[in-house]
């Protein structure tokens, strides 16, 4: 299989053809690349790749996006040539995908006991007990005042209320939910508020909702929320250095600490972003974003950037959509996934940036080969470490 080429290749190769001054082999490269979409399809398969119009048009307009970021640089291309020549790399990057799904892969190289994750978690109730939710029967768990806890067959955690007068006025209770690497979990909290918990977070709310003036959650990791509307009763998200204020939305937060910021994306309606940090030089800072946007906050202030919320909710739609994502993002997301330990050689590109498409059930090798194929990196898997190798 020919090599892909790395996202930062690609548009160096893309601008020298473009302005003329492509070598004979780096136009032989952009040929080779053409040749092995062509060769590797001659079919579309419905039933594997999905309708054709429909992928063609998703990849036309990250394409587009692509080249109004580039304008605002003050480059201007001829869109046309420069939506054939990115199409190419990214097909060819869809291609190579399809081509490893279809194949029968043994490398003994990657043979690994490493096993995508799965709906995993542990529930905290108030009196301190837990309840693993893994070995935990389908059905009742546990009924505390006047709230029945039920887990479903499919991986939720749902909260039912039983007597809301009498919980009006009984003080407030907090359980937490918690995944380990390698695990995920919904609950559908006392309000209706659903929630999908990624791997490696928590979630702490109240049993009840009925004695608070507003709805109130605190969470590390990350977390997709539907919010319930109660204009009465607004919903509170808290995190370390932020908190989120909606009536009723639809959002994603990510607070990883080793991702260096907390990023909310919002898909539908609209929520306010206060930052919580405080100390010398700094100041609380708020804003209001729209959907499609996201609001990225750190100790500094917040920035406010367009985010494609596909990409951003890619996990809870069970899938890895890597969009000019660097090594270091791309690597975080697997280890938490795979419950893998990740190390770097000295020499590694970790800002390296790729963009590929796979499913978050796939074994661990077809991710790896993938990003191998560009012959920039390379991988050994020992026991549950993966060890990234510059590529000599």
């Amino acid at each position: 299989m020919k090599p892909l080429i790395t996202d930062t290749q690609f548009r160096a190769l893309a601008e020298k053809c473009q302005e003329g001054i492509a070598t004979e082999d780096e136009r032989k490269a952009f040929d080779e690349a053409y040749l092995l979409l062509m060769n590797r399809h001659t079919s579309w398969d419905t039933s594997l790749m999905g309708e054709k119009d429909a992928v063609r048009n998703e990849i036309y307009e990250g394409l587009f996006d692509q080249v109004h970021q580039y304008q605002k640089k003050g480059r201007v291309y001829s869109i046309g040539r420069y939506l054939s020549a990115a199409a190419i790399l990214i097909i060819v990057g869809i291609s190579a995908y399809f081509f490893l799904m279809k194949g029968n892969h043994k490398d003994q190289s990657m043979a690994s006991n490493i096993v995508p994750g799965s709906n995993t978690a542990t529930l905290i109730l108030g009196d301190g007990r837990k309840i693993n939710l893994s070995d935990a029967e389908n059905g009742a768990l546990v009924e505390q005042t006047g709230i029945q806890i039920t887990k479903s067959a499919d991986g939720q955690l749902l909260y039912k209320v039983q007597a809301t007068d009498s919980n009006a006025d009984q003080p407030l209770t907090y359980n937490t939910i918690e995944t380990p690497k390698g695990g995920q979990y919904q609950v559908i909290l006392p309000d209706g508020t659903k929630v999908w918990l990624n791997a490696v977070s928590s979630l702490r709310f109240p049993m009840s909702f009925a004695s608070a003036p507003d709805r109130k959650v605190e969470l590390t990791g990350e977390a997709y929320f539907e919010v319930e509307k109660d204009k009465s009763h607004p919903f509170k998200v808290i995190n370390e250095g932020q908190e989120v204020q909606v009536l009723g939305t639809h959002f994603n937060i990510n607070s990883y600490k080793d991702e260096g910021a907390i990023k909310t994306t919002l898909l539908e309606g609209s929520v306010k972003v206060l930052s919580t940090y405080s100390g010398k030089g700094l100041k609380p800072v708020e804003v209001i974003i729209r959907p499609g946007e996201q609001a990225i906050l750190n100790q500094q202030g917040i920035d406010v950037v367009k985010k494609d919320v596909d990409q951003v909710i890619d996990w809870k739609n069970g899938d890895f959509l890597f969009q000019h994502e660097s090594l270091r993002e791309i690597m975080n997301k697997i280890g938490r996934w795979y419950n893998v330990k990740v190390i770097y050689d000295a020499d590694v590109n970790t800002g390296l940036t790729f963009s590929a498409q796979i499913s978050r059930s796939k074994g661990i090798p077809e991710i790896l080969k993938i990003l191998e194929s560009t012959g920039e990196v390379k991988f050994e898997i020992k026991g549950s470490s993966i060890k990234v190798s510059k590529n000599q």
